[in-house]
């Protein structure tokens, strides 16, 4: 898997191909429910999403349609446009999103204008394919799936599973040999799991939110057992809606931790007692209760929150806003930690 997404790629450019980059290609807003394009419709431009998460409608006579999503930073429309095809798929937004739009005619000046550009684009192309010839090779042999995440996304692993309609285990092993995370599906669904010390949806939530996972995945049709407490935090929402749910989530935690910057910085309390704002969501009081408690007597960083609470790193980090929001903390950065030190 490609260590860098394009706005990372964006960041090694210089000036003038930044500049180049503005100039030929635009911004194409939709709202949610719009059709981007459809399949048969010219496929005459390529698309990076800025903001937002789009489904793409595979459809084949002799099958079923397969579904599958992408969000900030995913490219689509690559293969048509650079071959000058039609399009192959139907692609939809589930909310409003917002495109980069890089239409063929232009092609030929990018290339020159940004020799880099196209490199990146031919990088992203064969990781596609080598995803797609391991798991057909995966699945042409058993109903077993199994790789390193060096080489797999796990949005693709997951669609996998999903597609394939399979009862059984996904389990991801850290390079210590530490069992990370266990989902159990039924017939392609999401039912139960465990993340770390998370369990149900919120298990499931973390799964998407935490960057950098490493080791190794397998889906067996011959799971574990499963213990009462993680069978009991039952996820009943369908797989296509967790998924939608999980990348907006993403989106929104990468925002909430550039706003707040560092993570190591501690929360230290500026009020007496905790009243929880009017204007704040409900559903999370009670992890800012817990959190007032925690950091009430002995200031914490963020970071140390986690594992603390039995919710996803999404929810802390909203419920830390609010907080700061409401003037029942001030944040206390990492650097001035260590001078006080």
């Amino acid at each position: 898997m490609l260590e860098s997404d394009f706005f990372t790629f964006c960041t090694s450019l210089k000036p003038l191909e930044l500049k180049a980059m503005g100039e030929l290609s635009h911004v194409q807003h939709l709202e949610d429910g719009q059709t981007v394009y459809a399949r048969g419709d010219p496929g005459d431009v390529l698309y990076i999403i800025n903001r937002g998460v789009v489904e793409v409608v595979h459809q084949h006579a002799r099958c079923a349609p397969a579904t599958g999503y992408l969000s900030r930073g995913d490219i689509f429309g690559d293969l048509e446009a650079l071959a000058n095809l039609p399009r192959g798929q139907v692609v939809r937004t589930c909310e409003p999103v917002s495109l980069q739009v890089f239409e063929r005619e232009n092609f030929s000046e990018l290339a020159r204008r940004i020799p880099s550009f196209f490199r990146y684009l031919a990088e992203h192309l064969a990781n596609r394919l080598v995803q797609a010839r391991d798991f057909a090779l995966s699945q042409s042999h058993c109903l077993q799936l199994s790789g390193n995440l060096a080489n797999f996304d796990l949005v693709t692993i997951y669609q996998t599973i999903v597609h394939s309609l399979q009862t059984g285990e996904l389990s991801i092993v850290s390079e210590d040999a530490e069992t990370v995370c266990a989902f159990m599906f039924e017939a392609g669904q999401p039912r139960c799991g465990q993340f770390q010390h998370l369990i149900g949806e919120e298990a499931f939530a973390q799964l998407f939110l935490s960057n950098g996972i490493t080791g190794t995945f397998s889906f067996s049709t011959e799971g574990r057992p499963i213990t009462e407490s993680i069978r009991a935090a039952q996820i009943t929402r369908k797989g296509g809606d967790m998924l939608i749910n999980a990348l907006q989530a993403r989106d929104e935690f990468e925002a909430l931790k550039a706003r707040i910057c560092d993570e190591h910085a501690e929360l230290h309390r500026t009020k007496l007692n905790f009243a929880w704002p009017e204007t704040a969501p409900p559903e999370l009081r009670p992890i800012a209760e817990q959190i007032w408690q925690i950091a009430y007597s002995t200031p914490i960083a963020i970071s140390a929150l986690y594992d603390r609470c039995f919710v996803s790193q999404l929810k802390i980090y909203q419920v830390v806003q609010e907080l700061l929001g409401s003037e029942h903390f001030t944040l206390v950065s990492s650097a001035a930690i260590q001078q006080i030190a």
